[in-house]
């Protein structure tokens, strides 16, 4: 097995790193949307602003776990799996699934309708797209092994940090 080096990041690590940051870029402008759709409803009420701090909060987490994740940090790797592949898809998946066993249209159910309808439901679908790309993408033959190979180089620097003291 090639050792990696430190520019050697797989075209699949890199590939999910960037669609990590599209999803990411997904959810802020599915905020957007949403703040704009309630400021135009005149809603824009205390909910708003905590689901807007919520979501500050976590678009940040899921910055700089994907900074981490594309300098070989294994743990990143399994925090974007647990957080965003499953609790966050999840979010963005089950209540449409519901809505649409309620009677609900696909559009209707992944967009709430509305206005901006088309537009939420487009950005919404790249986002789940490239949540479910970028987690397979992550767990690929060559990604396993530029983490592992993160890993050696690590432990290997760690050790021969503490031996020269």
């Amino acid at each position: 097995m090639a050792e990696f080096g430190v520019m050697d990041i797989p075209a699949n690590v890199r590939r999910a790193a960037i669609l990590w940051a599209v999803a990411v870029a997904a959810g802020v402008f599915e905020s957007i949307l949403a703040v704009s759709r309630a400021v135009h409803a005149g809603e824009l009420g205390p909910g708003v602003w905590i689901g807007i701090a919520v979501r500050l909060v976590v678009y940040a987490l899921a910055t700089v776990l994907v900074v981490s994740l594309w300098r070989g940090r294994r743990w990143a790797r399994v925090a974007l799996t647990v957080l965003l592949s499953v609790i966050g898809l999840a979010s963005l998946v089950v209540p449409a699934a519901v809505a649409m066993v309620n009677g609900q249209t696909f559009v209707r159910a992944f967009s709430s309708g509305g206005t901006w309808g088309w537009m939420f439901l487009v950005v919404r679908l790249t986002h789940i797209a490239c949540v479910v790309g970028a987690t397979v993408l992550m767990f690929t033959r060559s990604a396993n092994r530029y983490f592992a190979a993160v890993k050696r180089l690590s432990a290997k620097t760690t050790s021969s940090a503490s031996s020269s003291r």
